[in-house]
């Protein structure tokens, strides 16, 4: 038997940083959100921050929400 196998998923063997994570979540996020309005924005964001297991004061959210929905 060969002793080389995969024993974790493939995207738990490269982690990234918590901005990295965030920059990734936000950059998705302008292509599936455009043109919707801040209120559908705000739940989106929030549901995929659930998602991923990111929390983020209500300050920063209130700042993407703004930057996803201009």
């Amino acid at each position: 038997m060969a002793e080389d196998t995969q024993d974790e998923p493939v995207l738990d063997q490269n982690t990234a940083s918590e901005q990295e994570r965030l920059d990734g979540l936000v950059a998705q996020m302008h292509t599936d959100v455009k043109g919707e309005d801040a209120a559908t924005v705000e739940q989106a964001l929030r549901h995929r921050l659930t998602d991923i297991g990111m929390t983020l004061d209500e300050s920063e959210i209130a700042r993407l929400v703004a930057e996803l929905s201009a």
